[in-house]
């Protein structure tokens, strides 16, 4: 028998017990625990006129952070490609249409101390847009605002990070000539300087 499909079969068999760090998927055996996978949606709106640059962010419905401001953002569902996660969780959480937004993959944190809950690694998704849209907090998110890059607030698990590294990225773009744009992303930059606190809950 060739030896992936006795591989396979072998796999299939495997029954874990409660002490076990064996995890069969798909007819596969991992012998390492994964972790849950989110993704981040870090969305910059261009200054307009006598409008600055804003950042949209949402306030948490629930624990952990309850109440915290934080991106929008969520769990990758089975079978969901990372791009259409980012794209569901945005609209889910602001109303915000992500449809032709210019998203672009910003990286992949995975602290584990980001999240009380366990062990998670989230994939962000940046994306400069011309000018802010009405958008409303819904599903996990009591409430969705725009803010001044030069007055963000404190941010829920390491989303510091997360936003200053989006920030680092949308200005490292060919795109963004603008040197109103360009200063206003470094205030946020320098406005995020430091570590993050992990959550407690």
């Amino acid at each position: 028998m060739h030896t992936c499909r006795l591989a396979r079969r072998l796999a299939d068999k495997v029954v874990r017990s409660p002490n076990s760090r064996l995890i069969t998927r798909m007819g596969h055996t991992y012998e390492y625990p994964r972790p849950g996978l989110t993704v981040d949606a870090i969305i910059v709106a261009e200054p307009q006129k006598a409008e600055p640059a804003k950042l949209l962010l949402i306030q948490r419905k629930k624990p952990p952070c309850k109440d915290a401001w934080a991106l929008p953002g969520g769990f990758v569902d089975e079978g969901e490609t990372l791009d259409h996660a980012a794209a569901r969780e945005l609209q889910e959480e602001t109303g915000l249409d992500p449809k032709d937004l210019p998203f672009h993959q910003v990286g992949a944190f995975g602290d584990p101390g980001r999240d009380p809950r366990g062990w998670t690694v989230s994939v962000a998704y940046a994306a400069l847009i011309p000018a802010t849209l009405d958008v409303k907090g819904s599903d996990d998110a009591a409430d969705a605002k725009w803010f001044r890059l030069s007055d963000i607030p404190p941010l829920a698990f390491d989303h510091k990070l997360v936003v200053r590294t989006a920030l680092e990225s949308l200005l490292g773009q060919d795109t963004v000539k603008s040197k109103d744009l360009q200063s206003q992303l470094k205030t946020g930059i320098e406005s995020l300087a430091g570590p993050w606190t992990p959550p407690k809950e």
